[in-house]
């Protein structure tokens, strides 16, 4: 009897067992009954360098970030601005615009928000070398009120709301963020989910908050998971690790849309992949040589290998054309390996010479950086391909350190991505890694921010594009397309086409 009761309670315990891991899964938001969903696990491509959208610009920390802060303004995925923590706004003259701030928002230690904390933030924003490009053009902001705040801009500048709509422009809690080591541990801000504790590397955990002035979230836990490999990813998806994948591989994509439980989002984005030189290093600085390089990229190689043919053709621009002012191929060089050689020849280099490609540890940037390798070895260069932590990367480049890198620009507006690619001012961190900038391109860039006619504006940034296209501190070779995987029973989540996607709206389906 005693034998048959401990075989009967040995059972009874490992059915428990079983029971209680499935609902922990089913607490993951991935599998097991809907009403014990309350977690969305998210596979990201590339783990976030910062917690503090403030400190340097990057897509991999905006993906997190863009759900703990709001701005003053938004940009909704049909890239139209919208009104966020600003209710609303009244330009008062060609330098000076009016914000009326919500009232009683709060952030997440509960404080409401006011003109002090958008002050703060704002400013905070501007003395940071790793965002400031953006913001450099404002002369003043003063507080009227609590919630009235102006905003003074050096000279006219059409591009003011789309700047206030980025997450550098993140409005933070001006209590909370007295040091910026600390803040940087346990950002505080007025989005739709709080901190709750990051793995420097590795997962984010967010949670809803309760007081979100458009009211609570309806998924209440939000787990970012670091999964470099695009086939890790999509094998998350199918086993119900993850409930929602940024960036699935191209080649997986079918293989999710024949799964009937999971499901594809697809859109076009505003994402530049690049070639960038670092034109301080000898080799380098000399334009012949980077032309050399231009004719012996096969771009088309490059998007059929690296992208499976999916991306589009950057035609010679930072520009994508669903932005503003984009003028393809004002230069081209078609793939020609003699005229490439004779140009290296020229330049003193008949028989190539030795250089390094730095790239993020990413799947696509490192398949797009071995497809470089090789098409630059059949003119003789010899390239080292240095693959680096994302925060080493990016810290690393912004200091010149390297030769040659690949990386995407993601943008919304021309300015911006012009300015941050070509403008003196934004040397380094801000984003001009290249170091290559003139006095005409800077003063052009400049007056097409100001000018209010459009027509001018687009003759200025054509004529930008030109310059830089026959120069080349960059090379554009692909916009890339963009996707997210999710279980079927996710529902309301939307692709934005600056990549930094929000999860405010998302749900489970019951």
């Amino acid at each position: 009897m005693g034998k048959k009761f401990s075989v009967l309670f040995i059972v009874f315990i490992l059915i428990v067992s079983v029971i209680a891991g499935c609902s922990s899964q089913a607490g993951n938001g991935t599998t097991g009954t809907n009403s014990t969903k309350d977690t969305l696990t998210i596979g990201i491509p590339e783990a976030p360098a910062y917690m503090d959208p403030q400190i340097q610009a990057t897509l991999a920390s905006y993906r997190v970030t863009t759900q703990i802060f709001d701005r003053l303004v938004a940009l909704d995925n049909d890239m139209k601005i919208v009104p966020a923590l600003a209710e609303s706004w009244k330009v008062e003259n060609p330098t000076t615009t009016v914000f009326h701030l919500r009232k009683g928002v709060k952030f997440h230690n509960g404080e409401e928000m006011k003109a002090e904390d958008v002050k703060f933030s704002l400013e905070r924003a501007i003395k940071s070398d790793g965002v400031n490009y953006n913001y450099l053009i404002i002369k003043d902001i003063i507080i009227v009120d609590d919630y009235t705040i102006k905003i003074v801009t050096k000279q006219p500048f059409n591009a003011l709301l789309y700047r206030l709509s980025l997450d550098a422009a993140a409005i933070v809690s001006k209590k909370a963020a007295t040091s910026d080591k600390d803040f940087n541990k346990h950002p505080v801000g007025a989005g739709p989910y709080k901190f709750v504790s990051w793995d420097l590397g590795g997962d984010v955990v967010l949670e809803a908050f309760h007081d979100y002035y458009r009211g609570e979230p309806k998924v209440k836990k939000l787990i970012f998971k670091n999964i470099p490999e695009a086939i890790n990813r999509s094998i998350g998806l199918e086993t119900g690790e993850i409930g929602l994948a940024y960036d699935l591989g191209i080649t997986d994509l079918d293989k999710v849309k024949n799964n009937k439980n999971l499901k594809v989002e697809e859109a076009a984005s505003t994402t530049v992949y690049y070639l960038g030189f670092n034109t301080k290093k000898p080799n380098l600085d000399d334009v012949r040589v980077r032309k050399a390089i231009a004719y012996a990229l096969n771009t088309k190689d490059i998007i059929d290998i690296v992208f499976n043919g999916t991306a589009t053709p950057a035609h010679n621009t930072m520009l994508p054309p669903n932005l503003f002012g984009s003028a393809p191929d004002t230069v081209t060089y078609e793939y020609n390996l003699d005229k490439a050689k004779s140009l290296l020849a020229e330049a003193g280099h008949p028989n190539g010479f030795k250089t390094t490609l730095w790239v993020p540890d990413t799947q696509v940037l490192k398949s797009a950086a071995e497809v470089v390798q090789g098409q630059l070895s059949k003119i003789g260069i010899d390239v080292e391909v240095k693959l680096m932590q994302s925060a080493s990367f990016y810290s690393s480049t912004g200091k010149g350190e390297h030769d040659l890198a690949i990386m995407t620009k993601t943008s919304i507006d021309p300015d911006s991505m012009l300015r941050a690619i070509y403008h003196s001012e934004a040397f380094g961190l801000s984003g001009n890694r290249s170091f290559w900038a003139t006095k005409e391109v800077d003063a052009k860039l400049d007056k097409a921010s100001a000018t209010t006619d459009r027509n001018e504006a687009k003759k200025l940034y054509a004529e930008v594009q030109k310059t830089v296209a026959d120069q080349l501190p960059v090379i554009p070779i692909a916009i890339e397309h963009i996707n997210a995987g999710m279980q079927s029973t996710v529902k309301g989540f939307n692709l934005y086409p600056g990549k930094t996607h929000s999860i405010y709206g998302t749900y489970f389906e019951k």
